[in-house]
């Protein structure tokens, strides 16, 4: 009786190589990925660094953009300074050149405005505000020349402070009767004249004038 023998193969060098060749894909595989994500890295530190080097020219013309405007801000404002020192100048000049001008001015305006028959004894001044004494010969007189003060337009609040009969001798020994008054008004700058009101004031003045020196 004989016995009938099975060839055997040998299958560990195919087991081998094909262990050897998954092996050398997944290392390639691994090369390629390592060596994109290296080419990914270079470009993005690249594009990164690029737009730091963009935003810094960009925040350096800013800087200068700003710079000159601030430079063009402090002049502007120097000038406006300069402007509104020269125009306070020119008020202060223009002021004392009023007040200069005023008594002069209102004496030349009491000549116009005094009417027959009143004579000014005192005028005194403090501030704007001015008070003036004088004889009269009769009630009447004094009511119109406060109204006639109070048709000014650059004089304001012209009002009766007294009215009195009082009891004078002239030169000649003889005694008339006449009235002793006061009155105060105030200079008004040009630009708050107003037209109309004046005329009404002065009015109401004058009425009140002649009822308080009839009292």
């Amino acid at each position: 009786m004989s016995i009938n023998t099975i060839p055997t193969v040998n299958l560990l060098p195919y087991h081998e190589a094909r262990k050897a060749a998954r092996r050398k894909k997944v290392y390639t595989m691994l090369g390629g990925a390592a060596l994109a994500g290296a080419l990914v890295v270079v470009l993005g530190g690249a594009y990164i660094d690029h737009r730091i080097e963009a935003i810094s020219g960009l925040n350096q013309v800013l800087a200068a953009e700003n710079g000159r405007m601030d430079m063009q801000i402090r002049e502007v404002n120097t000038l406006r300074k300069d402007i509104e020192g020269l125009l306070q100048r020119q008020k202060a000049i223009e002021g004392l050149q009023n007040e200069r001008n005023r008594p002069v001015q209102l004496l030349e305006e009491l000549v116009r405005q005094v009417p027959e028959g009143v004579y000014l004894t005192t005028l005194k001044q403090s501030g704007d505000a001015f008070t003036v004494t004088g004889i009269a010969q009769s009630n009447e007189r004094v009511s119109e020349l406060l109204h006639n003060l109070g048709q000014v337009q650059w004089l304001d609040k012209a009002e009766l402070i007294e009215s009195k009969a009082v009891m004078m001798t002239n030169n000649l020994r003889e005694q008339r009767r006449l009235f002793d008054f006061s009155m105060r008004f105030a200079y008004r700058a040009p630009e708050a004249a107003e037209d109309g009101k004046t005329g009404k004031a002065g009015g109401a003045s004058a009425a009140s004038a002649a009822n308080g020196g009839k009292g």
